[in-house]
């Protein structure tokens, strides 16, 4: 494809992408920071802890006592999504029932891959016209960051 030229916001920031996936992924991010996202699927369970639980025959007390937490309580709302689980629940409940984390909980993983392409859109642009060798390797990173999550996104839709 070639190095591409790319004009984008209020102050028409210049930069070149030689990379056919990244110039793809940077236009989608772009997109899809300008226009409102189209509709995506809901979860409609944000976690599913609790069918597979269920599905070995653990009380919510007892899945507290695997993962490491006091009461029930805080199983009751992990599994409910009104409570997000702490890394080490995440990790725990990923070796209990052999799973990634990605299908245990589908709704934090699509908020944390939303929240990243935000961070990496505001940085990218923020590190725009310094020309030092440093900030262009920063910048070939957070192309390929935005590919990949974009990459991501599309497959999870179909």
């Amino acid at each position: 494809m070639g190095d591409a030229v790319l004009y984008f916001g209020a102050e028409s920031a210049l930069f070149r992408v030689s990379n056919e996936t990244a110039f793809n992924g940077i236009i989608g991010a772009c997109l899809s920071s300008c226009w409102p996202a189209a509709p995506t699927m809901h979860h409609r369970h944000q976690s599913y802890v609790r069918p597979h639980r269920r599905r070995w025959g653990f009380t919510q007390q007892e899945l507290a006592f695997l993962i490491g937490v006091k009461s029930r309580t805080a199983v009751s709302r992990i599994e409910g999504s009104k409570r997000r689980p702490s890394l080490d629940a995440v990790f725990i409940c990923m070796l209990i029932f052999n799973m990634p984390a990605l299908k245990l909980f589908p709704g934090l993983m699509a908020e944390l891959r939303a929240s990243i392409r935000a961070r990496a859109n505001e940085l990218y642009e923020e590190l725009q016209g310094d020309p030092s060798r440093a900030t262009r390797l920063k910048l070939d990173f957070l192309e390929r960051l935005l590919a990949r999550i974009e990459r991501i996104r599309i497959q999870q839709r179909v």
